[in-house]
């Protein structure tokens, strides 16, 4: 018994500093932390137990390790989002290539109105949407990344929280062998052992329940993926790298946003442009359309044969009439368009400019939370260097046979709790951290 605690005791409970980030080893049996050579923490919690001989856990030593890295290419590879995304980018291709020919019929029969901002905005605002496109496109790829980081830490996290339920399981079990025995001499009633199997089967059935939980958010991740996750076993490691602002948060903020919503704003102005220009070429008033109309002089339909007989050619005033008519119907349509256009451009404006004090907004209570988990995270491992110190001091009373190997195994699982809470809180951290570093992962593309 004595060389079992030693072993889980030598596993470590230390905590080691580096570049002024808080590395925890955790107290609990089969937890490790490590640092990767970019000096980021990297929390790495095994959930299966290394001296455990069940047939499950040692086929699932044999499993082919998937890192998360792994997971993520698959993932974009598998995407359907992405592969219309190169469709839309070719729809853009398609759509210049026509503008062209429309342009080349507007040389060709002097419809153009000789102003190159109005001729040309057409074409110009076509070419900043299939960039704003090819944005998007790689904004998706880091929405996929972050979606598919968040579930992969779900389902990590989630491990460890089962693996910690069964280690509490096996407690339960020892604790209810022992009253067993007490109730057969007599130290104790036959309903405390009621008591305790209810208890032993509330355990078993969160156990079990969790344990459909994550089956399904791993199918689920498979599908993502188009992999069958069973053939695998995950990588459990979280890193933690706080977010270093080399200048003002304001700065920084303005900065992410501005990148973001770039395409937003370059199209805004290249439509105010163009308003301008619609105004500077008086095709802002409905006169102007109508100067474009045809006018009917309905003289010009009468005919003279060659006795001198004059005739009304109906036929083509009719046509001439239906003519006019749809002129000046497209000349209000054409106003109109004017007049929609023109409050779009001043609408766009304010929802844009909404949007960013909206999303600055956001990101400056993000970074806040950031703060505050940093200072959570470091206290937490500051109680866990005083629960380590108070773990050795039980594993001294074992030693002495003061306490009991079961009893030892229930302090532990308490140590756990608060492994698992920094984990989690690490895993908030990064998903905060990553919404700041990258706002467009805060919405769906």
């Amino acid at each position: 018994m004595n060389k079992k605690i030693n072993k889980v005791i030598a596993a470590g409970i230390t905590v080691s500093m580096i570049n002024g980030a808080i590395i925890p080893t955790f107290a609990a049996e089969n937890t490790k932390a490590v640092t990767d050579k970019s000096n980021s923490i990297v929390l790495n919690s095994s959930t299966s137990g290394e001296n455990t001989n069940t047939l499950d856990e040692q086929i699932t030593k044999t499993k082919k390790v998937i890192t998360l890295d792994q997971l993520i290419k698959c993932a974009v590879d598998n995407s359907d989002k992405l592969a219309l995304k190169e469709k839309e980018l070719k729809l853009y291709d398609d759509k210049l290539d026509l503008q062209d020919e429309k342009d080349d019929f507007s040389d060709d029969n002097n419809l153009k109105t000789g102003n190159d901002t109005v001729d040309d905005f057409p074409s110009d605002k076509l070419k900043l949407q299939k960039k704003q496109t090819a944005q998007s496109e790689a904004f998706l790829h880091d929405q996929i990344t972050n979606d598919v980081t968040k579930r992969y830490n779900a389902i990590i996290l989630k491990k460890i929280d089962i693996d910690k339920l069964k280690t509490g399981l096996e407690i339960k079990n020892n604790d209810l062998d022992a009253l067993k025995i007490k109730v057969s001499v007599g130290l104790a009633i036959p309903n405390q052992l009621e008591d305790k199997q209810i208890e032993l089967n509330k355990a078993q059935d969160e156990i079990k329940a969790k344990e459909n939980s994550l089956k399904n958010n791993l199918d689920y991740l498979g599908v993502l993926t188009n992999l069958n996750l069973s053939d695998y076993t995950l990588d459990s490691s979280i890193s933690y790298k706080t977010l270093k602002i080399d200048v003002s948060l304001d700065e920084y903020l303005d900065d992410k946003i501005d990148s973001y919503l770039k395409y937003n704003d370059e199209i805004i102005k290249l439509t105010d442009d163009y308003m301008h220009e619609l105004r500077e070429e008086d095709m802002n008033k409905l006169s102007y359309y109508e100067n474009k109309v045809v006018k009917i002089n309905k003289n010009d339909y009468y005919e003279i044969d060659g006795d001198g007989n004059k005739t009304f050619n109906t036929q083509e005033y009719c046509l001439a009439i239906v003519s006019y008519v749809q002129q000046y119907l497209n000349a209000f349509n054409n106003y109109q368009s004017y007049l929609e256009g023109r409050y779009s451009l001043a609408e766009a404006k304010v929802k844009l400019d909404d949007s960013k004090k909206s999303l600055k907004n956001v990101l400056k209570e993000n970074y806040s939370t950031l703060c505050d988990l940093e200072n959570q995270i470091k206290r937490l491992n500051e109680q866990i260097i005083s629960n380590n110190t108070k773990l050795r001091s039980l594993k001294a009373k074992v030693d002495l046979g003061i306490i009991t190997e079961n009893d030892f195994k229930a302090e532990l699982l308490k140590s756990k709790d608060l492994d698992n809470s920094l984990m989690n809180l690490i895993n908030t951290y990064n998903i905060l951290k990553n919404s700041i570093e990258k706002p467009w992962v805060l919405s769906s593309n």
